[in-house]
């Protein structure tokens, strides 16, 4: 029996795998430079903010007990009212309900029952926005206003009426 040469190279299915994992890291590193569209995040930022109300009203009925909200330029955090009346952080097995801080650069207005508000926020001040054990919440009115692209602003409002509804749209800007 002759031995023949040994052929050397790759198989066409090597190099369609080589291929596969090259577009498949570039397909990632792609993602993850590319910047994100801030009205999308304004969208999701606003969107979690209204499921958390929405929670944090269910909360209220179920509990009999009365959650706020103390909005700030930089974020909003949720609190809860202790036997003894006085505002606490909600317990640690409420982790949804954590305050959170908005991204740099957005611009936040806010009105509470139609009254603009601009005074500096204390770690001491009550919430702003009451939620009470009947479903009934403060009304408020929260405007954010991002940079979409160099020069063009998007704005979004979240608001929520006396009875608890909270709606999010878009806000036109000129």
């Amino acid at each position: 029996m002759s031995r023949r040469g040994v052929e050397r190279g790759f198989t066409l299915l090597e190099i369609l795998v080589v291929l596969l994992i090259i577009g498949v890291m570039m397909g990632m590193v792609v993602l993850s430079v590319a910047p994100r569209d801030a009205g999308k995040v304004a969208r999701e930022e606003l969107g979690r903010f209204k499921g958390m109300l929405e929670l944090a009203s269910r909360e209220a009925m179920l509990e009999a007990r009365e959650w706020g909200v103390r909005i700030a330029k930089d974020g909003y955090e949720f609190l809860v009212q202790d036997e003894k009346k006085t505002w606490q952080p909600p317990p640690s097995g409420e982790r949804i309900l954590q305050g959170r801080n908005l991204p740099e650069g957005w611009r936040i207005e806010w009105s509470v029952e139609g009254e603009k508000q601009d005074k500096e926020i204390k770690p001491e001040d009550p919430p702003q926005i009451l939620i009470t054990s009947d479903g009934e919440m403060t009304p408020f009115e929260l405007e954010v206003e991002v940079e979409k692209r160099r020069g063009v602003r998007e704005g979004y409002r979240l608001s929520a009426g006396v009875t608890g509804r909270v709606r999010v749209e878009q806000v036109e800007r000129p």
